[in-house]
């Protein structure tokens, strides 16, 4: 098997080097608030979308009646 990796000459330098700096540079926090921020929209997005989809579900199950149990009326009781 010809196995070509310089695993010698690995060392932790090459380990924290990408495009934005290394571990705890400027660049890895602002991409940080970054993805934050994104997962907080996203998650806010899927909210309001469900919350959508279950109010016009509730609309329509009241609007045909199938919430009206038989037997039941609707109001305080005394």
């Amino acid at each position: 098997m010809f196995d070509a990796f310089p695993y010698d000459e690995w060392s932790e330098d090459i380990a924290e080097f990408w495009t934005f700096g290394g571990g705890g540079s400027t660049g890895t926090w602002i991409l940080t608030v970054l993805g934050f921020a994104a997962m907080l929209v996203a998650f806010w997005g899927f909210v309001i979308l469900e919350n959508r989809k279950l109010t016009h579900q509730a609309s329509r199950l009241k609007a045909s009646g199938a919430l009206d149990r038989p037997g039941t009326t609707s109001g305080p009781t005394a």
